[in-house]
């Protein structure tokens, strides 16, 4: 009798998952501090994200609920935007994308 050897296989996650990532811890170590979490209340920000990873931003936003409300610039292959949405996740957002710019 021959055994057959399943390997899985382990694809590299796409920009949007690891963003749901990222937020998804950033949430939960905002949830264990001292301030309460809450989602009623709204919040915009300004983000910037490389002009070729935009559909995977938008991707990302849909599932989250933010909304992407305009385009301030573009220059140099990235894209200045407006983001809306609930104020945890937009929050969160802003602090990933500027981990990115340091």
């Amino acid at each position: 009798m021959s055994s057959l050897l399943h390997h899985d296989v382990v694809l590299p996650l796409t920009l949007s998952e690891q963003l749901d990532a990222m937020l998804l811890g950033w949430l939960e170590r905002r949830a264990g501090g001292p301030t309460p979490v809450t989602g009623a209340r709204a919040a915009k920000a300004v983000v910037t994200v490389g002009d070729a990873h935009l559909p995977e931003v938008e991707a990302f936003c849909a599932r989250w609920e933010i909304a992407l409300e305009g385009v301030i610039a573009r220059r140099d292959g990235r894209v200045v935007l407006v983001v809306a949405g609930p104020a945890l996740p937009v929050e969160g957002f802003a602090e990933i994308t500027a981990l990115y710019r340091r």
